[in-house]
């Protein structure tokens, strides 16, 4: 305390001298001392010295006066605070002069006197606006605040609201009584006069020009000519409109810039700089969790050279973090979230064949990752800037490459192995194939040598041969093939197959959900169980013909619809 009084005030410590007449405390007012309990508990709780000056002198008080400034404190802290606040109040002495301690904790909600509310910054504290009060609170979690999306929006009324934009989200029932099915959406809330009023959500959904009533509710679009905003701008457009015209313009904005290259793997295929599924789920998350009540921000949209960037306002919800996101979900917007589900995709370029916006919450992260690792060989970045932004940084797929030759040789116990066969698998699940010849080489004909690569090689005899995330444009690959007696390896190119020694066709499949299971034509799987059977990658199954014969069969990986399977005979 006295190393605390020499140093001054600063965020966590606030000095207070009281005045009293008699043993009754007179100054600060009760407000005053509200207001500084209640800005110390949300910037994460303080102390404050009462019967201190502002330059640390103690001024010294007595049993009597500490008492009444007990009374007050706690008083203050419970009446005049809403939700109340729990505060400790010690007596402390030092040099002969008495003082009264207070330890304010963390609040865990906003702790407002008649609707005001007060935060820490430094050695003062500052008054919060509405809107950051709202944002504060959902930030620790409390739910007796209204969401932000939720709150009424004066002036307006269902007459606000565009026929043409809520009857699709509306069930025969709610289209039946259109205010009602629009409340129970929380698209329109009663005020205080009881009066039918917009939400923030039923105007961002449902109003023609939304930016009448929330301007910064818009995407800013920019087209760079090179890697960084200096380098010139070669389009731009200030997207607007209901949040669904949002997103469909902003994905037309990044389709109409990016560029796009043919291939042949045998036959003509486009290849885009970016996934457009990655960014149609980029803009729905983006457009759907930023936080509206940030009045002077908006969406920021970038194109650059080597990649897309989005940057969305708000930090991570409710304690989410990056790391986490994949994993979990959280919305700041629960109602704009919701109404995702229910608002038709039209043909939005890379909705695949969704109905809905959102139709899967907490999806979105992973299609993003997926489908950028399978165009560009590497996955997306995401950075939170300043507590106030989160960015998403999308890498572009190289484009224009010229063909390569690449060499993957096999080998088993240092010996070169001819009449192997090699199956070269690229990030979107496409694949080239190759033989190898007498020095044991299989040289594969590639579009790009820098994209992350899965090889599979397999062959009678030999176990199967497996290197994942190789990249031809750092070296060639050597696989080691251990023997494998009365066995051996196989690769399913395209769904199904056979094996030596088995009559029937196997068909094992990585379903989109990432189960696996096994189907086989006139082939018992484990004596007869009923297929599909669900297998996992490298246990063995047990397959058994129409002629009796039988196999231990191990299906070592599956990408796709290729396979790498091993197999030797049934050993009971």
């Amino acid at each position: 305390i006295r190393r605390q009084l020499r140093l001054g005030e600063d965020s966590q410590w606030e000095f207070k001298q009281i005045e009293f007449r008699g043993d009754t405390p007179t100054s600060p007012r009760r407000e005053d001392l509200a207001d500084e309990l209640g800005a110390l508990a949300y910037a994460d709780g303080g102390i404050i010295l009462c019967g201190v000056a502002d330059d640390g002198a103690i001024q010294g008080m007595s049993r009597k006066q500490m008492a009444a400034l007990d009374h007050l404190l706690v008083e203050v802290s419970t009446d005049a605070l809403e939700p109340p606040l729990r505060v400790n109040v010690h007596h402390r002495e030092l040099d002969g002069r008495a003082f009264v301690l207070v330890v304010v904790p963390r609040g865990e909600a906003l702790h407002e006197r008649n609707g005001q509310a007060f935060i820490r910054v430094g050695a003062t504290k500052r008054r919060l606006r509405r809107d950051e009060s709202v944002r504060l609170a959902q930030n620790r979690a409390q739910t007796r605040y209204l969401w932000f999306d939720e709150q009424i929006v004066p002036g307006t009324g269902f007459e606000t609201l565009d026929e043409r934009l809520w009857e699709p989200l509306l069930s025969v029932s709610g289209a039946a009584d259109p205010r009602r099915g629009l409340s129970n959406l929380r698209l329109l809330a009663r005020d205080e006069a009881d009066v039918d009023r917009a939400t923030v959500a039923g105007i961002l959904l449902c109003a023609a020009s939304p930016q009448d009533w929330l301007p910064q509710a818009t995407v800013s679009a920019t087209h760079y000519r090179g890697r960084d905003r200096s380098s010139g701008q070669l389009d731009a457009q200030e997207i607007a409109g209901p949040l669904s015209a949002q997103i469909a313009e902003a994905i037309q904005f990044v389709v109409r810039n990016m560029r796009v290259s043919a291939r042949k793997t045998p036959e003509r295929e486009n290849v885009s700089q970016y996934s457009k599924a990655a960014v149609f789920e980029a803009m729905v998350n983006a457009v759907a969790h930023r936080d509206y009540s940030m009045s002077s921000r908006r969406i920021r949209l970038s194109m650059f050279k080597d990649r897309l960037e989005v940057d969305s306002p708000g930090q991570l919800p409710n304690g989410m973090t990056i790391e986490g996101m994949e994993a979990s979900q959280a919305t700041r917007n629960e109602v704009i979230a919701s109404v995702f589900g229910r608002i038709p995709v039209a043909n939005v370029a890379g909705s695949g064949d969704r109905r809905y916006l959102m139709e899967r919450r907490g999806d979105g992260v992973s299609i993003i990752r997926s489908k950028t690792q399978e165009a560009t060989g590497v996955l997306p970045e995401y950075e939170v800037i300043d507590e106030s932004s989160l960015v998403i940084r999308i890498p572009a797929a190289k484009l224009g490459l010229v063909r390569a030759d690449a060499t993957v040789t096999v080998h088993s116990r240092g010996e070169p192995l001819a009449g192997i066969e090699v199956l070269a698998l690229f990030p979107n699940k496409t694949w080239v194939r190759a033989t190898t010849d007498e020095a044991g080489d299989a040289a594969l004909d590639l579009y790009t040598a820098h994209l992350p690569m899965t090889i599979y090689a397999a062959g009678s005899g030999y176990a199967a041969g497996l290197e994942r995330a190789w990249t031809p444009s750092r070296g060639g690959l050597l696989l080691e093939l251990e023997p494998l007696e009365s066995g051996g390896a196989a690769i399913f190119a395209q769904s199904t197959g056979q094996l030596p020694g088995l009559r029937g066709r196997l068909n094992p499949i990585r379903d989109t959900t990432d189960r696996t299971y096994l189907y086989a034509d006139n082939i018992a799987i484990d004596e007869g169980r009923q297929q599909p059977v669900p297998f996992r990658p490298g246990k063995p199954i047990r397959l058994t013909d129409a002629h009796g014969a039988e196999l231990a069969v191990t299906i070592v990986d599956i990408i796709g619809r290729s396979s790498l399977i091993e197999y030797r005979p049934f050993e009971p």
